[in-house]
């Protein structure tokens, strides 16, 4: 019975291996003849043969006086005709020579339609690759925990050397990531200098060091133009505008002037700026700081509305009656000049 079933077992593979065989001289063969057809040497007339030895089982064999099966190894002789190596070289060469030029070229006008089509609709502009170069501090790293927080806008109209403490002030959680300062000093500008940010060159601007820089050269016009003690001494109050308002007014302007001004120095220059009543009630009370003038002041207005102190009057010019007085009178005499003429 085993003998049997080797038997079976050696049959069984040997038609596989007889299919296996076929299935490899017939892709040789395809292969062989697309090579040849690729460098153009036409089809190839060499077949490709395999042979085999005649192999039999033989179960009823004899054992040999020693015992000893006999050993079933068949031997297969396979007889090619070998193409020749450098032809079959020469035209991988020349299929993969082939292949890259045709790449090259559909890459190349690839390329060049799509120059084409971002020129004419203009999609260049937008980019998303460019983002990192409109960014004036790219690959910024933000922290979650880190909570913005609301700046006093900068127009453009004030100090720039204020609105620096001011900002810096505000960022003193990070204020060692020069990063974190640059990126979020946009946050602290409004109209004019938040466009003026938008203009800046990252290619220039590259540290802390120097946007602060820029930003003053852009704004130091402000500080040139400061108001000072001359300024302050040429502001006047309004005709509708109270006391207090005007007092407020002078104020915000006088803390702008450097060196700041002393409070004594401040009620000088307010009751220089005031009219009558007002300056000789300042002048000649006691005050000697600013709040106390300002009281002053609030009193006299309310005994001017009240009619117990009296505003003088400006007088702008002869009045339209008086001048036609005068010449009616001119007209009376000459009327009489002309009857004295007619007496006989």
């Amino acid at each position: 019975m085993e003998d049997e079933e080797h038997a079976h077992r050696d049959a069984h593979f040997q038609e596989e291996l007889e299919s296996l065989k076929t299935s490899v001289a017939r892709l040789s063969s395809l292969l062989e003849q697309t090579l040849r057809n690729a460098s153009g040497e036409g089809p190839s007339n060499r077949p490709v043969t395999f042979n085999q030895t005649p192999t039999t089982a033989q179960p009823e064999e004899r054992m040999s006086e020693h015992s000893q099966e006999p050993q079933h190894n068949p031997v297969f002789v396979q007889s090619t005709t070998p193409a020749p190596a450098p032809a079959i070289m020469d035209a991988f060469a020349n299929e993969s020579h082939q292949a890259k030029s045709s790449d090259s070229l559909d890459q190349e006008k690839i390329a060049a339609q799509e120059a084409r089509i971002k020129v004419i609709e203009g999609v260049d502009l937008y980019d998303p690759v460019r983002a990192t170069e409109m960014c004036l501090v790219p690959n910024v790293v933000v922290s979650k925990k880190f909570r913005v927080p609301e700046f006093i806008k900068y127009s453009g109209t004030q100090c720039p050397m204020t609105h620096l403490k001011s900002y810096c002030n505000k960022m003193a959680e990070v204020v060692h990531d020069e990063k974190l300062l640059m990126h979020f000093f946009q946050d602290s500008l409004s109209r004019a200098a938040l466009s003026w940010y938008m203009r800046l060159d990252n290619t220039k601007i590259r540290r802390w060091k120097d946007l602060v820089e820029a930003f003053v050269k852009q704004y130091k016009y402000n500080m040139d133009i400061a108001p000072n003690r001359t300024s302050l001494s040429n502001l006047g109050k309004k005709d509708k505008e109270s006391i207090r308002e005007y007092a407020q007014r002078w104020r915000e302007s006088a803390a702008q002037v450097h060196p700041p001004l002393l409070d004594k120095e401040m009620v000088t220059l307010l009751a220089n700026t005031l009219k009558a009543p007002y300056y000789e009630h300042v002048m000649g009370s006691l005050a000697q700081q600013f709040t106390d003038a300002v009281v002053v002041c609030e009193r006299i207005e309310q005994g001017v509305k009240s009619g117990r102190i009296f505003t003088p009057t400006e007088k702008r010019g002869f009045e339209r009656k008086e001048v036609n007085h005068v010449e009616d009178g001119y007209k009376g005499r000459k009327n009489l000049s002309q009857n004295y003429h007619t007496l006989p």
